[in-house]
Protein backbone atom coordinates (compact mmCIF):
# COMPACT_ATOMS: atom_id res chain seq x y z
CA UNK A 1 0.00 0.00 0.00
CA UNK A 2 1.19 3.64 -0.65
CA UNK A 3 2.20 5.28 1.92
CA UNK A 4 0.37 8.75 2.65
CA UNK A 5 2.60 12.13 2.74
CA UNK A 6 3.06 13.15 5.77
CA UNK A 7 3.62 17.30 4.87
CA UNK A 8 0.50 19.06 4.99
CA UNK A 9 -0.33 22.53 2.97
CA UNK A 10 -0.71 24.91 6.23
CA UNK A 11 -3.77 27.25 5.29
CA UNK A 12 -5.06 30.25 6.81
CA UNK A 13 -1.50 32.00 6.76
CA UNK A 14 -1.12 35.65 7.72
CA UNK A 15 -0.05 37.31 4.72
CA UNK A 16 3.50 38.02 4.17
CA UNK A 17 5.72 40.87 2.76
CA UNK A 18 7.87 38.33 0.05
CA UNK A 19 9.70 41.62 -0.68
CA UNK A 20 10.81 41.86 2.64
CA UNK A 21 11.18 38.43 3.60
CA UNK A 22 13.57 37.67 0.68
CA UNK A 23 15.83 41.21 1.41
CA UNK A 24 15.76 40.38 4.81
CA UNK A 25 17.25 36.45 4.12
CA UNK A 26 19.85 38.72 1.21
CA UNK A 27 21.47 40.75 3.90
CA UNK A 28 21.74 38.85 6.85
CA UNK A 29 23.58 36.52 4.30
CA UNK A 30 25.92 39.51 3.04
CA UNK A 31 26.54 40.29 6.87
CA UNK A 32 27.43 36.78 7.09
CA UNK A 33 30.06 37.40 4.43
CA UNK A 34 27.41 34.39 2.66
CA UNK A 35 27.35 35.38 -1.39
CA UNK A 36 24.00 34.32 -2.24
CA UNK A 37 24.45 33.70 -5.59
CA UNK A 38 27.36 31.48 -5.29
CA UNK A 39 27.14 27.73 -6.19
CA UNK A 40 26.96 25.96 -2.85
CA UNK A 41 27.78 22.53 -4.30
CA UNK A 42 31.08 20.54 -5.46
CA UNK A 43 30.47 19.98 -8.85
CA UNK A 44 34.09 18.92 -9.47
CA UNK A 45 33.72 15.08 -10.27
CA UNK A 46 29.87 15.49 -11.49
CA UNK A 47 28.12 18.46 -13.33
CA UNK A 48 25.12 18.25 -11.51
CA UNK A 49 24.15 21.80 -13.47
CA UNK A 50 21.59 24.37 -12.48
CA UNK A 51 18.81 24.87 -9.80
CA UNK A 52 16.19 23.24 -11.83
CA UNK A 53 12.65 21.57 -11.34
CA UNK A 54 13.01 17.77 -10.59
CA UNK A 55 9.95 17.09 -12.35
CA UNK A 56 9.93 19.42 -15.81
CA UNK A 57 13.43 19.88 -15.38
CA UNK A 58 13.36 23.36 -16.19
CA UNK A 59 15.87 25.95 -14.65
CA UNK A 60 15.36 28.48 -12.00
CA UNK A 61 16.57 31.99 -12.79
CA UNK A 62 17.21 35.38 -11.24
CA UNK A 63 15.69 35.46 -7.91
CA UNK A 64 15.37 32.15 -7.18
CA UNK A 65 18.58 31.08 -7.84
CA UNK A 66 19.84 33.36 -4.62
CA UNK A 67 17.19 31.74 -2.57
CA UNK A 68 17.78 28.34 -3.31
CA UNK A 69 21.27 28.74 -3.23
CA UNK A 70 20.81 30.12 0.72
CA UNK A 71 18.91 26.91 1.66
CA UNK A 72 21.28 24.91 0.14
CA UNK A 73 23.95 26.49 1.76
CA UNK A 74 22.28 26.32 5.10
CA UNK A 75 21.35 22.47 4.72
CA UNK A 76 24.19 21.14 2.86
CA UNK A 77 22.13 20.34 0.04
CA UNK A 78 24.22 18.46 -3.22
CA UNK A 79 21.41 17.79 -5.55
CA UNK A 80 19.75 20.97 -7.10
CA UNK A 81 16.49 19.56 -7.83
CA UNK A 82 13.52 20.47 -5.98
CA UNK A 83 9.75 20.07 -6.47
CA UNK A 84 6.71 21.21 -5.51
CA UNK A 85 3.73 19.36 -3.04
CA UNK A 86 2.15 18.57 -6.27
CA UNK A 87 5.70 17.13 -7.89
CA UNK A 88 6.14 14.83 -4.93
CA UNK A 89 2.71 12.95 -5.97
CA UNK A 90 3.01 13.09 -9.06
CA UNK A 91 6.81 11.04 -9.28
CA UNK A 92 5.42 8.82 -6.95
CA UNK A 93 7.19 9.85 -3.27
CA UNK A 94 6.78 11.70 -0.56
CA UNK A 95 7.72 14.40 1.47
CA UNK A 96 9.66 13.07 5.01
CA UNK A 97 8.02 14.04 8.69
CA UNK A 98 9.03 17.28 9.59
CA UNK A 99 10.43 18.67 6.59
CA UNK A 100 9.97 22.73 5.99
CA UNK A 101 9.47 23.90 2.87
CA UNK A 102 11.66 26.75 0.94
CA UNK A 103 9.87 29.84 -0.31
CA UNK A 104 10.46 30.51 -4.13
CA UNK A 105 8.53 33.65 -6.07
CA UNK A 106 7.07 34.13 -9.62
CA UNK A 107 5.18 36.39 -11.47
CA UNK A 108 1.88 36.93 -13.01
CA UNK A 109 1.06 39.48 -15.08
CA UNK A 110 -2.35 41.16 -14.87
CA UNK A 111 -4.14 43.25 -17.43
CA UNK A 112 -5.66 46.17 -16.48
CA UNK A 113 -7.99 48.19 -19.23
CA UNK A 114 -9.37 52.01 -18.54
CA UNK A 115 -9.59 53.50 -14.54
CA UNK A 116 -12.57 55.25 -14.51
CA UNK A 117 -11.80 58.28 -15.96
CA UNK A 118 -13.26 60.57 -18.55
CA UNK A 119 -10.49 60.20 -20.95
CA UNK A 120 -11.56 57.44 -23.43
CA UNK A 121 -7.89 57.21 -24.97
CA UNK A 122 -6.27 56.50 -21.60
CA UNK A 123 -8.98 54.07 -20.87
CA UNK A 124 -8.48 52.12 -23.82
CA UNK A 125 -4.79 51.50 -23.15
CA UNK A 126 -4.17 48.88 -21.06
CA UNK A 127 -1.81 48.61 -18.66
CA UNK A 128 0.06 45.45 -17.50
CA UNK A 129 1.23 45.16 -13.73
CA UNK A 130 2.98 42.09 -12.31
CA UNK A 131 2.51 40.45 -9.48
CA UNK A 132 4.86 38.42 -7.04
CA UNK A 133 3.17 34.90 -6.33
CA UNK A 134 4.99 32.69 -3.55
CA UNK A 135 5.34 28.69 -4.84
CA UNK A 136 6.79 26.18 -2.39
CA UNK A 137 9.30 23.60 -2.48
CA UNK A 138 11.59 21.10 -1.31
CA UNK A 139 15.01 19.77 -1.93
CA UNK A 140 14.49 16.41 -3.10
CA UNK A 141 16.96 15.27 -0.52
CA UNK A 142 13.82 15.64 1.34
CA UNK A 143 12.04 13.47 -0.11
CA UNK A 144 11.55 9.51 -0.28
CA UNK A 145 10.67 7.00 -3.20
CA UNK A 146 10.71 9.77 -5.91
CA UNK A 147 10.93 8.13 -9.44
CA UNK A 148 14.20 10.50 -10.62
CA UNK A 149 17.52 9.83 -12.56
CA UNK A 150 19.85 9.50 -9.87
CA UNK A 151 22.75 12.58 -9.95
CA UNK A 152 25.50 10.31 -10.46
CA UNK A 153 23.87 9.33 -13.33
CA UNK A 154 22.57 12.56 -14.90
CA UNK A 155 24.06 14.42 -17.64
CA UNK A 156 23.16 17.99 -18.44
CA UNK A 157 23.01 19.16 -22.22
CA UNK A 158 26.92 20.56 -22.21
CA UNK A 159 28.38 20.35 -25.08
CA UNK A 160 31.61 17.93 -23.80
CA UNK A 161 34.59 20.53 -24.32
CA UNK A 162 36.72 21.63 -20.91
CA UNK A 163 34.71 24.64 -18.95
CA UNK A 164 37.76 26.66 -19.74
CA UNK A 165 37.06 26.03 -23.18
CA UNK A 166 33.48 27.26 -22.80
CA UNK A 167 34.67 30.29 -20.78
CA UNK A 168 36.94 31.42 -23.36
CA UNK A 169 34.22 31.29 -25.69
CA UNK A 170 31.73 33.75 -23.89
CA UNK A 171 35.16 35.87 -23.55
CA UNK A 172 35.53 35.86 -27.50
CA UNK A 173 32.76 38.45 -27.60
CA UNK A 174 33.97 41.40 -26.16
CA UNK A 175 37.45 43.24 -27.16
CA UNK A 176 39.57 42.36 -23.66
CA UNK A 177 43.24 43.54 -23.52
CA UNK A 178 45.48 42.05 -21.24
CA UNK A 179 48.16 43.90 -18.90
CA UNK A 180 48.45 46.19 -16.27
CA UNK A 181 47.53 45.57 -12.36
CA UNK A 182 43.28 46.60 -13.06
CA UNK A 183 40.60 44.63 -14.26
CA UNK A 184 37.52 47.08 -15.71
CA UNK A 185 35.44 47.39 -18.09
CA UNK A 186 35.75 51.24 -20.03
CA UNK A 187 32.42 52.18 -21.68
CA UNK A 188 33.60 55.21 -23.48
CA UNK A 189 36.00 52.89 -25.14
CA UNK A 190 34.02 49.92 -25.19
CA UNK A 191 37.05 47.56 -24.15
CA UNK A 192 37.37 45.24 -20.96
CA UNK A 193 40.71 45.52 -19.42
CA UNK A 194 42.52 42.41 -17.30
CA UNK A 195 45.52 41.75 -15.30
CA UNK A 196 47.64 38.88 -17.11
CA UNK A 197 46.11 35.62 -16.80
CA UNK A 198 49.35 34.45 -14.86
CA UNK A 199 48.70 37.37 -12.49
CA UNK A 200 46.14 35.21 -10.81
CA UNK A 201 45.79 33.06 -8.20
CA UNK A 202 43.89 30.58 -10.41
CA UNK A 203 42.52 30.25 -14.06
CA UNK A 204 38.60 29.64 -11.44
CA UNK A 205 39.54 33.31 -10.38
CA UNK A 206 40.57 34.65 -13.64
CA UNK A 207 37.49 33.82 -15.18
CA UNK A 208 35.78 34.98 -12.52
CA UNK A 209 37.19 38.87 -12.65
CA UNK A 210 36.38 38.39 -16.81
CA UNK A 211 32.96 37.48 -16.39
CA UNK A 212 32.47 40.05 -13.84
CA UNK A 213 33.50 42.73 -16.46
CA UNK A 214 31.67 40.52 -19.31
CA UNK A 215 28.50 41.70 -17.72
CA UNK A 216 29.29 45.12 -17.27
CA UNK A 217 29.96 44.87 -20.97
CA UNK A 218 26.28 44.12 -21.54
CA UNK A 219 25.60 47.25 -19.84
CA UNK A 220 26.92 49.49 -22.16
CA UNK A 221 24.51 52.00 -24.28
CA UNK A 222 24.82 49.82 -27.48
CA UNK A 223 23.81 46.66 -26.15
CA UNK A 224 21.57 46.91 -22.72
CA UNK A 225 22.04 50.17 -21.81
CA UNK A 226 22.05 49.80 -18.31
CA UNK A 227 23.41 52.78 -15.92
CA UNK A 228 26.87 53.32 -14.58
CA UNK A 229 28.00 55.07 -11.89
CA UNK A 230 30.73 57.50 -12.49
CA UNK A 231 32.95 56.55 -9.38
CA UNK A 232 33.63 54.33 -6.23
CA UNK A 233 30.95 55.34 -3.39
CA UNK A 234 27.99 56.46 -5.86
CA UNK A 235 25.40 54.61 -5.45
CA UNK A 236 24.97 53.55 -9.45
CA UNK A 237 28.07 52.30 -9.29
CA UNK A 238 27.62 49.97 -6.46
CA UNK A 239 24.68 48.67 -7.83
CA UNK A 240 25.85 47.69 -10.91
CA UNK A 241 28.82 46.16 -8.92
CA UNK A 242 25.69 43.88 -7.49
CA UNK A 243 24.35 43.18 -10.87
CA UNK A 244 27.68 42.02 -12.43
CA UNK A 245 28.49 40.22 -9.43
CA UNK A 246 25.52 37.80 -9.62
CA UNK A 247 25.80 38.21 -13.20
CA UNK A 248 29.13 36.32 -13.48
CA UNK A 249 27.55 33.55 -10.89
CA UNK A 250 24.69 33.00 -13.15
CA UNK A 251 27.15 33.24 -16.13
CA UNK A 252 29.33 30.73 -14.33
CA UNK A 253 26.86 28.42 -13.32
CA UNK A 254 26.13 28.17 -17.19
CA UNK A 255 29.45 27.49 -18.57
CA UNK A 256 30.17 24.64 -15.34
CA UNK A 257 32.79 26.75 -13.84
CA UNK A 258 32.96 27.16 -9.93
CA UNK A 259 32.47 30.74 -7.77
CA UNK A 260 32.93 29.46 -4.23
CA UNK A 261 33.53 33.28 -3.05
CA UNK A 262 32.71 36.75 -3.83
CA UNK A 263 35.40 39.03 -6.07
CA UNK A 264 34.11 42.29 -4.56
CA UNK A 265 33.95 42.37 -0.22
CA UNK A 266 34.28 45.97 -0.54
CA UNK A 267 31.18 46.64 -1.94
CA UNK A 268 29.25 44.75 1.02
CA UNK A 269 28.22 47.21 3.26
CA UNK A 270 26.93 49.48 0.20
CA UNK A 271 25.02 46.49 -1.23
CA UNK A 272 23.22 45.92 2.63
CA UNK A 273 22.66 49.60 2.43
CA UNK A 274 20.98 49.62 -0.66
CA UNK A 275 18.71 46.67 0.14
CA UNK A 276 17.83 48.07 3.55
CA UNK A 277 16.59 51.24 1.55
CA UNK A 278 14.72 49.17 -0.89
CA UNK A 279 12.71 45.95 -0.74
CA UNK A 280 12.90 45.48 -3.99
CA UNK A 281 16.23 46.27 -5.08
CA UNK A 282 17.44 42.97 -4.71
CA UNK A 283 14.46 41.60 -7.32
CA UNK A 284 15.66 44.12 -9.78
CA UNK A 285 19.60 43.71 -9.72
CA UNK A 286 18.52 39.60 -10.09
CA UNK A 287 16.58 40.66 -12.91
CA UNK A 288 19.19 42.62 -14.95
CA UNK A 289 21.80 39.60 -14.38
CA UNK A 290 19.42 37.20 -15.36
CA UNK A 291 18.85 39.77 -18.62
CA UNK A 292 22.64 39.98 -18.92
CA UNK A 293 22.89 36.81 -18.81
CA UNK A 294 20.45 35.69 -21.34
CA UNK A 295 22.21 38.56 -23.16
CA UNK A 296 25.55 37.00 -23.50
CA UNK A 297 24.25 33.42 -24.13
CA UNK A 298 22.05 34.46 -27.00
CA UNK A 299 25.26 35.94 -28.85
CA UNK A 300 27.04 32.78 -27.86
CA UNK A 301 24.57 30.45 -30.12
CA UNK A 302 26.24 28.60 -32.50
CA UNK A 303 29.69 29.40 -31.29
CA UNK A 304 29.69 25.66 -30.07
CA UNK A 305 29.13 26.26 -26.50
CA UNK A 306 26.77 25.00 -23.53
CA UNK A 307 24.33 25.93 -22.87
CA UNK A 308 23.06 24.52 -19.43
Amino acid sequence: MKKKNTYRKKSHQPKTDIYQLITDKIVSALKAGVGPWIKPWDDSKVAFGLHRNGNSDRPYRGINVLLLNLVAFEKGYQDPRWVTFNDVQRLGGQIRKGEQHTKIVFWKFREIIGDNTDNEEENSSPKVIPLVRVHRVFNVEQCDRLHLTPLDDYHPNLVNLPANDQAETVLSLPEIRHGGVKAAFYPSRDFIQLPPKNSFESTDHYYATAFHEVIHWSGHESRLKRTFGKRFGDKNYAFEELVAEIGAAFLGAHTNLPFKEMRHPEYIQEWINTLKADKRAIFTACRLSQKATDFILDQLEGKNVLIA
